[in-house]
């Protein structure tokens, strides 16, 4: 089970239904049995919770760290394991260990401090639970929040520096007058974002047998149907090929993990339920809406540079404004987002046109991330 938070006994009801599912590894981390990589030298507790683009940037610093500080041991633990990406994306990473991490409850946090015995704490993604802390605060472990918010509770005196994701995020810190330990928002996770990638999706998937590709994303479950409707009555779809990405997907539908590497018959409809195809479904695509989805889904988007429509009320906090000239159309139904495609495919050049805006504003993240890493980096160097 995935419970997280502080209740004692929702705790130990998940760590009893983890141990008879013969999970040992995430009932014992959850209490805070955890383990630190070698013998020597100080820690690291860098805490990535849920979110695979979170996670991917945890390695990736990891990696960086490795290269700069040879004493130094981290620990990266997660609340939701994720295959695709360990353990390969961990391997060659000296000093690194990774698992699940402890529950809120402050039993757990403490035998997870006292086990671990962190000289400094890392935020990924997610503030610290507000008991822990109150645990660094009372142990006197300075902690580093990297893209999020200061969440409800938040204790000031705790934290050392503040990379805050984009400007609603800074917003919030702002409010606790954090002075220079408040830096500028930027992303790193734009630096993990796979980009530049060949449209060869393309190619194998339709060859020269078809019109269109368009990809849908964050899709709940009441939202199938509808879509596997508009499709069947759309003239448009019997020569373009449609892929479905999100949660309670119809069994029915054939899965893009399935794909034998031939070409797909237009008109097909394919659900996609593996992150790692979503750099060349944002390189191959005419257009992409996206219904849902985390800021890594939007920065893969925007890499790969086609046109793209969101769900009303969907926003994603970056570290930029987006100008009027590159919004985001706001579309809800699936007609409705078809009867735009279908604008899209009768005027090509302005799609290309809203596709670079998209890939510009992607480089200039990218590019302020590039210059703000060595300035963290430098900081771990000189703890």
């Amino acid at each position: 089970m995935s419970y997280y938070g502080s209740s004692y006994w929702r705790g130990r009801w998940a760590s009893w239904q983890d141990a008879r599912a013969g999970r040992h590894d995430r009932a014992n981390a959850r209490w805070g049995w955890l383990k630190v990589p070698g013998e020597r030298g100080p820690v690291l507790w860098m805490q990535g919770f849920s979110r695979p683009g979170d996670l991917h940037l945890g390695v990736d610093l990891a990696r960086a760290i490795s290269d700069r500080r040879l004493d130094l041991r981290m620990v990266l633990t997660f609340e939701e394991e994720f295959p695709g990406i360990f353990p390969a994306a961990a391997n060659g990473i000296a000093r690194l260990g990774y698992g699940f991490g402890p529950c809120a409850h402050h039993r757990a946090l403490e035998k997870a401090v006292e086990r671990l015995q962190p000289f400094r704490y890392l935020a990924l993604g997610q503030p610290a639970a507000q008991p822990l802390q109150r645990l660094l605060g009372q142990r006197r472990i300075p902690a580093v929040a990297m893209g999020c918010g200061p969440g409800p509770g938040a204790i000031a005196g705790i934290w050392e520096a503040v990379y805050p994701r984009g400007l609603r995020q800074y917003a919030g810190w702002e409010k606790m007058e954090l002075g220079e330990r408040l830096l500028p928002p930027v992303d790193f996770q734009t630096l993990v974002t796979i980009a530049q990638v060949e449209p060869n999706f393309r190619n194998l998937v339709m060859g020269s047998h078809g019109d269109s590709i368009f990809w849908v994303a964050g899709l709940g479950p009441a939202d199938w149907m509808p879509w596997l409707s508009a499709w069947q009555q759309w003239k448009g779809g019997r020569r373009s090929l449609l892929f479905l990405e999100g949660t309670g997907a119809p069994e029915a539908l054939p899965r893009l993990s399935d794909w034998d590497r031939q070409m797909l018959s237009p008109g097909s409809m394919v659900s996609v339920d593996e992150p790692r195809w979503r750099p060349a479904l944002s390189a191959s695509a005419d257009a992409i809406h996206l219904h849902g989805g985390e800021v890594s889904l939007l920065w893969q988007v925007f890499a790969g540079g086609h046109p793209l429509s969101t769900e009303p009320g969907l926003v994603w906090d970056l570290p930029m404004e987006i100008r009027a000239e590159e919004g985001i159309p706001a579309l809800s139904g699936p007609e409705t987002i078809i009867q735009w495609w279908e604008s899209v495919r009768k005027d090509p050049i302005a799609g290309r046109q809203q596709g670079d805006q998209y890939r510009r504003l992607f480089w200039q993240a990218r590019r302020e991330a590039g210059q703000r890493l060595p300035e963290f980096l430098q900081r771990v160097f000189d703890w």
